[in-house]
């Protein structure tokens, strides 16, 4: 005995087919325009978080100050000027700052090369999710780079506008004010530079997340 199969119930079949992939090709779509609106947020925060580190790394390594100050000569009360040096690389912390500023920063101009190219990739129809992923682990590391070189100078920088009367570590800031308020400028723009790295961070993963969703 034949089957029949009744034409509603293929026409029904067809239809829910039909519905379904302009579902996903919908869904495809959206991620493709999406995409094009990552891609520009994007390079934009990329082109931010250069300028940032940049910035940073120049004003802390060309930060340095000399002051007069008047040292006793004897129990006469007699003083004599002598000059006093502040630079940035008297202290370790304040080089790790330089050092971590100028690596994030030599990282996000190479970091828009695999930015483009993707985004190229990304309109052939294929999306390189290897090359993602490696530019989402490589913008956490610099998450904790420049975190680690803003903090560590951050440390010292406080020591040196507050003192510390336990340790009988004398401030330096009402000396050194030029020098002081450099400082605290470059450790500001450095955080700046941190916060956009951790907005890349969550933008790129999201991203990723997107795709893989779009794509089933």
């Amino acid at each position: 005995m034949e089957s029949q199969i009744k034409p509603s119930d293929a026409t029904s079949s067809y239809t829910e087919s039909k519905a379904r992939g302009d579902d996903r090709n919908q869904r495809i779509n959206g991620a493709s325009s999406s995409q094009s609106s990552f891609f520009v947020v994007d390079l934009i925060l990329r082109l931010l978080a250069i300028g940032a580190t940049l910035a940073a790394a120049i004003v802390m390594g060309t930060n340095k100050q000399t002051v007069m100050i008047p040292l006793p000569l004897g129990p006469g009360g007699a003083t004599v000027l002598a000059p006093l040096h502040a630079k940035y690389h008297y202290s370790p912390a304040f080089i790790f700052f330089v050092v971590a500023n100028a690596v994030a920063c030599g990282y996000t101009v190479l970091s828009l090369i695999p930015s483009v190219t993707g985004k190229l990739a990304a309109r052939s129809g294929s999306y390189p999710c290897m090359s993602a992923f490696l530019l989402v682990v490589a913008d956490m590391v610099m998450v904790t780079l420049v975190s680690s070189g803003a903090s560590a100078a951050a440390a010292i920088a406080y020591v040196g506008y507050k003192g510390n009367s336990h340790t009988q570590w004398l401030k330096i800031c009402n000396n050194f004010d030029r020098f002081c308020h450099h400082t605290a400028g470059a450790i500001v723009t450095s955080f700046v530079a941190l916060v956009i790295f951790m907005i890349l961070t969550i933008m790129s993963i999201f991203s990723i997340y997107r795709r893989a969703s779009c794509a089933r």
